[in-house]
């Protein structure tokens, strides 16, 4: 019996945000991380601040971070790279719609040497699946809904994962 194609799972998107606090010279350094080779090899946005936070020193509309969505196999590829370097993602990383996130502390991590001028950068990763048929919600015309037997829900994830990528997904333990 073969397997029902419009039920496979596959990559939407992957994207990778830099959050620095702050314009400037730090952001710049978070730019040229970004469009590293060895993390997305493509040109990042900057991301505006949306409210005044006087405590942080932050104004509305001011550039605070920076940010890369991949597709295709540019995500694929980042995904594999990212999964050799952490393995393991906790089960409250997922939510109920088919998409999950996680964070990378240090980008020395992904094989560039450490340099004191730059900094450390730690980045954030959210990832987006799909089911072939997707289109139906974002096309022009007749615009409709998923139907709720084809969503994909977190168990649907969490499989795809651990079939794919290799990836262990730890279930949230009781402190006692």
């Amino acid at each position: 019996m073969t397997e029902n194609l419009m039920r496979s799972i596959e990559v939407d998107k992957v994207v990778i945000n830099m959050g620095v606090g702050e314009s400037g010279e730090k952001l710049a350094k978070a730019e040229k991380l970004l469009s590293n080779p060895l993390i997305a090899n493509q040109k990042p946005i900057k991301v505006t601040s949306k409210k005044t936070l006087q405590t942080f020193g932050i104004k509305k509309g001011e550039a605070i971070a920076c940010k890369v969505t991949l597709r295709s196999e540019r995500a694929k590829e980042f995904l594999k790279r990212t999964f050799n370097i952490q393995n393991r993602l906790m089960a409250y990383q997922f939510d109920t719609v088919g998409n999950f996130s996680f964070g990378i502390a240090e980008h020395t991590d992904f094989g560039i040497h450490y340099d004191p001028k730059v900094g450390i950068f730690g980045m954030d990763v959210s990832v987006s699946l799909k089911r072939p048929g997707y289109r139906i919600k974002e096309r022009r015309i007749q615009k409709k809904k998923v139907p709720a037997k084809h969503r994909i829900n977190r168990t649907d994830c969490i499989a795809f994962l651990e079939k794919e990528y290799g990836v262990e997904v730890i279930e949230e333990e009781e402190e006692e």
